[in-house]
Order: structure tokens, then sequence, then C-alpha cells
């Protein structure tokens, strides 16, 4: 069960920093840490971008650096200098935590985004652009998810379904087999044979014990867990039926296959409505690892989603 917090609009909207000024020219990205794992990009205080979302999400795959994920950050700046932008980090200890400990992790990312984008037509109408990379961070943008919707309103005439706009980027995800993609994922982290032949023996030992804890808890299989979420027609509290998703994918992905992408889109778009959904697949590229292969490619397909979501602003 997730835990409810109280809110508090006033102190929530003094805590939020004032954006600075846009220089001359745009220095390195600097992040603030909101919390443990999540680090914000305010925007520039320029002339309000009607265009643009009031809100960048990042969500990190598995144990990414910062520095890595950084050029994603970079990247959303130069497009839209006024958007705060948030990274939140994945990592293997907030993946196995129990359901209260991974909400109370993102209180501070919960409080920003009641106070300023579910707050308010404009910054709802403005949205939100969500960018998961793998599976472990979608399962972060599922947990964002049902923490808000546990923290908003279910009755208001000022919280409406449908009044959110809002684009979703999933990239290298999800993926098919948890134990499979757990193992693959730490062996890229050591290069000797030895260890790798090896790692299959601890790694069974910690994710038998973690199994036999969620059924204890009545927790589930995550990634049945996250399939099962990315089939919801709404991602997010209040966001358009109709919201745009992109998913990037590889057919050199050895940890996120092409054929778990693949069949999950052709699920999603065997219902009586077909999503609203587009699909980049690449060649040749490894694991969140698209970008790199084909930047030009990879960001043309993000704003062509942000440009597919629904313009909310004109039914309010």
């Amino acid at each position: 069960m997730i835990p409810t917090f109280a809110l508090d609009p006033t102190a929530m909207s003094r805590s939020l920093q004032t954006k600075p000024d846009r220089p001359a020219k745009a220095p390195p990205v600097e992040l603030q840490k909101l919390s443990q794992g999540v680090h914000i990009s305010y925007g520039y205080r320029t002339a309000p971008d009607s265009k643009a979302p009031s809100v960048v999400l990042i969500f990190g795959f598995m144990d990414g650096p910062l520095r890595l994920l950084g050029k994603y950050i970079s990247n959303y700046r130069k497009r839209w200098p006024s958007t705060d932008i948030i990274l939140v980090e994945s990592t293997t200890g907030f993946i196995w935590s129990s359901e209260k400990t991974r909400a109370e992790a993102l209180q501070p990312l919960v409080k920003y985004l009641i106070s300023t984008v579910y707050g308010q037509q404009q910054t709802l109408a403005s949205g939100i652009l969500c960018h998961a990379l793998s599976n472990g961070g979608a399962f972060q943008l599922m947990t964002l998810s049902r923490v808000l919707h546990s923290m908003l309103p279910s009755e208001s005439p000022n919280f409406r379904s449908g009044m959110l706009r809002l684009a979703t980027i999933i990239d290298s995800a999800p993926g098919a087999g948890e134990f499979a993609s757990l193992l693959t994922t730490l062996g890229t982290n050591f290069q000797s044979p030895t260890v790798k032949a090896l790692l299959p023996i601890p790694v069974s030992v910690i994710y038998a014990g973690t199994v036999m804890q969620r059924v204890a808890l009545n927790q589930g299989n995550l990634f049945v867990l996250v399939h099962q979420y990315l089939e919801r027609e709404e991602l997010l509290p209040l966001a358009d039926v109709e919201a745009p998703r992109t998913y990037i994918y590889s057919t050199e992905d050895h940890m996120v296959p092409f054929s778990s992408v693949e069949a999950h889109l052709a699920k999603l778009n065997a219902t009586s409505r077909p999503f609203n959904v587009a699909a980049e697949k690449f060649s040749g590229s490894a694991h969140v690892s698209h970008e790199r292969r084909d930047p030009g490619r990879y960001w043309n397909a993000i704003w062509a989603a942000w440009e597919r979501s629904c313009p909310i602003r004109a039914r309010l």
C-alpha cells in the first residue's frame, strides 16, 4: 500500500527556486539536488514558450552515471531553455526496496509536480515530457505515477482527466525476463571472463531472496508490473488518453531483445482503440546507446513525439 502524505502548497511554493536569468551563452548544465537520486536543472527566466513542455522528466537506466545521463539534459536544455528538467536516477537498491521506501524517496519530486504543474491549468496544458531509459527508468516512471495517483484529489473541478498534455519516450524497454536482464546488466560491469562465469551464483542467491520477499509482501514481478503499467492508457494522472508514446529500441540490444518490445507494441495496437504509438527501430546500437548511434534520428523522434501531443490548451 502506498502511504499518503500531507501537503502544504504554501511551503512548497516557498521551497521552489526562482529561475535564473538566461546567460548570453549557455553554460554547462548545472544540477541541483531535490533529494537522494533526484536532480533538477531549472529553466532560464525567459519569455514563456507556448510550444515547450513545463517540465521534462528523465528517468535514468539502472545505476547509470550522471556523466552519461547529463547529455540528455544538455540536449533538452538547448531545445527548451525555459523548461525545468528533472533527472531521476534508478539504482538497484531502489528497485528492490519496499513500496513505502520508494514512495518516500520520490516525495520531493511529487510535491514539486503538484505545486508547479498540477496546481494550475496553464501548466497542465503546457504539459510534461517523460523520457524513460531501460526497464529501470520505466519502473521509476511507474512508481511516480502510482504515488501521484495516491496524492491527487480523486474528484475536483480543478483535476479532470485529459487536462495534462503528455508525451512519453520509452528507450530500450520493456524487457522480458527479470533475472536474465539483471544478470546481463551486472555483467557489463566486469571484464574478467572468470568473474562473468561465476556471476550467476551470487546473483541467483540474491534474486531468490528478493523473490521470496516480494511473495511475502505480495509485491509481484517487477517486469510484469512494468508491462501492465505500460499497457495502460494513462501513464500519468490526468493525461490525455491520446497522449503519444515513442518506443526506441534496437535489433542489437542483448539486454532488452527487440522481440520483447515488439510483442508489447503488438499488444497495444491490438486494443479496440489503438494507442498513439510510434516506433524507432535501430540497427547496430547496444542497450540505451541509440542516441550515440544516430543522434539526429534519435532526437528528431523525440521532438516529433512532443509535436504529436494533443494541444490541451485549446480545450480549456
